[in-house]
């Protein structure tokens, strides 16, 4: 190392252990970043292996059950973890009980949402499985996966618990937990006993999460000498759930079922064959917002805690994080980009669209910006603004989804339509943003 890079080193170093708000974002954004990339390496390889030991055709089932598993974790959580991380920042070193709370709050609705959901959608999987779906042979797999739902919304109330405590070390830890033991059980059960097996794996993710989350947030709740009871429970937090928990919901319901619809989509104009390809280039855009998604959990708790103190401070903290979540996603979406043919080929026969692979990880560059100034919206509690510009993607991409279907672009057209809608959101976020940060 030069004397000049030692001492700029240095300089970075003595920055960083100076500021609080700086060593609070690198400590943060360390175990983010290494939690979530060793977890989604390890789910990644896992899918890799999982769609040879499935074949084509089973792989792409699995992953519709798998993905119509996600939505309705988006309903049963219904904004309830990012309330969780918003108020428990906010109020984490002020008022105390007013934590306790926001966490009896959350994690209670979160049960009651939890088997609502699930006892929903194993009621409604018939219909699912023959008329949403075209394929009648998947109803038990959906309601095997129905009951997975609990645990999963479960799971989304603990993490956005976790994340508000910016314990991002146990949410890490945790994380890599759970997707050995989805990878394992999921490859385990694949191979013994095909796409039910499968299913059947990957919810063991969610039981172990459930468990270690649970460990952590106790931990977490005596070090403060927090100790939660419902007579805590504040009147006035329960408007939260229309002014913050609500929108933030319905903001999050406009994503997971937009991809639904759009696979729905494509299966029905296509086949399953061509869900494959295009989910096998989905895994890899989940590859490269991982740095970005890591960068972005800090963002919210950080920015919640300093909303009404130094606005200079937040729009220091904002604006560099927008950048450096543009430049990672650039650099990693052009790596892949190059290597789109050989990626693919990975996954066997078949899987040779590498157009659908490329429009996916350019894509990634305006999701990565969207995604901070979205939180940056959280953080001031303008969630039916946010939910407005949700509304509009939402609507884009199924549009664009159709059009470029009609005229046969199959998995291509879709990865396009995904690219166009969050070229437009990006902007337009922007837009506002200028507008209410001045």
């Amino acid at each position: 190392m030069t004397r000049e890079k030692k001492h700029l080193y240095r300089r970075i170093k003595t920055k960083i252990e100076t500021s609080e708000i700086a060593t609070r974002m690198a400590h943060g954004a360390f175990w983010s970043f290494s939690g979530t990339a060793l977890a989604k390496l390890v789910i990644l390889l896992a899918g890799i292996a999982c769609a040879h030991v499935l074949g084509q055709k089973e792989y792409g089932e699995f992953n519709m059950v798998r993905s119509t598993i996600n939505l309705f974790i988006v309903f049963g959580a219904a904004g309830l973890g990012l309330t969780a991380t918003k108020y428990i920042a906010q109020f984490k070193t002020s008022d105390q009980e007013h934590v306790s709370s926001i966490y009896i709050l959350t994690n209670f609705f979160a049960f009651g949402t939890g088997c609502l959901v699930t006892a929903a959608i194993f009621f409604l999987s018939p219909t699912l499985a023959n008329r949403t779906l075209n394929a009648p042979e998947l109803t038990s797999t959906i309601q095997l996966g129905a009951l997975l739902l609990f645990l999963a919304v479960i799971d989304s109330a603990q993490q956005g618990t976790l994340a508000g405590f910016e314990d991002f070390k146990s949410i890490a830890i945790n994380t890599l937990v759970g997707s050995f033991s989805e990878a394992a059980c999921m490859l385990i059960g694949g191979y013994f006993y095909g796409v039910n097996g499968a299913i059947l794996g990957y919810g063991c993710g969610f039981i172990t999460l459930y468990v270690t989350n649970n460990i952590a947030i106790r931990r977490n709740l005596h070090t403060l000498q927090i100790r939660p009871h419902f007579s805590q429970l504040r009147k006035e937090d329960l408007k939260l759930l229309y002014t913050f928990s609500l929108p933030a919901a319905l903001s999050s319901i406009m994503i997971a079922p937009t991809y639904w619809i759009i696979r729905t989509m494509l299966v029905r104009n296509t086949s399953f064959s061509e869900l494959a390809i295009y989910e096998a280039a989905d895994q890899w855009k989940t590859i490269i917002l991982f740095i970005p998604t890591a960068v972005s959990q800090i963002v919210l708790p950080i920015l919640s805690s300093i909303v009404h103190e130094d606005q200079k401070k937040y729009k220091k903290i904002l604006y560099y994080n927008i950048s450096l979540n543009a430049i990672i996603a650039t650099i990693l979406s052009l790596i892949i980009c190059i290597g789109s043919n050989f990626i693919l080929s990975i996954y066997g026969k078949g899987f040779t669209n590498h157009w659908t692979l490329i429009f996916l990880a350019i894509s990634t560059i305006f999701t990565s910006i969207s995604s901070v100034v979205g939180l940056s919206i959280s953080s001031r509690s303008k969630m039916w603004t946010g939910f407005s510009f949700n509304i509009l993607w939402g609507i884009m991409a199924v549009l664009f989804s159709s059009i470029f279907l009609q005229n046969g672009l199959a998995s291509t057209g879709i990865s396009l339509a995904i690219l166009c809608s969050y070229i437009i959101h990006a902007i337009l976020q922007i837009i506002y943003l200028r507008h209410i940060i001045k």
